[in-house]
């Protein structure tokens, strides 16, 4: 396979890819535990809408009643 097939360019595209989001992990790992409970209420309180279109959210699906 050649450098320039398009094979080539979709596997070595995937592996950037692949390669930003392990660092992007990596990044978040190192996050102070206050900042990713920050970070999952935030998502928790943008997911609620999304739910409550769908159906009644159940009760582990609202957001905790704190703010970090």
């Amino acid at each position: 396979m050649s450098h320039d097939s398009p094979d080539h360019a979709v596997t070595a595209a995937a592996r950037r890819l692949l390669d930003a989001k392990a660092e992007w992990h990596r990044t978040q790992a190192q996050l102070p535990v206050r900042e990713k409970v920050r970070i999952l209420l935030e998502l928790q309180r943008q997911d609620l809408p999304l739910v409550a279109r769908l159906r009644p959210p159940r009760s582990w699906e609202r957001p905790w009643p704190i703010v970090p």
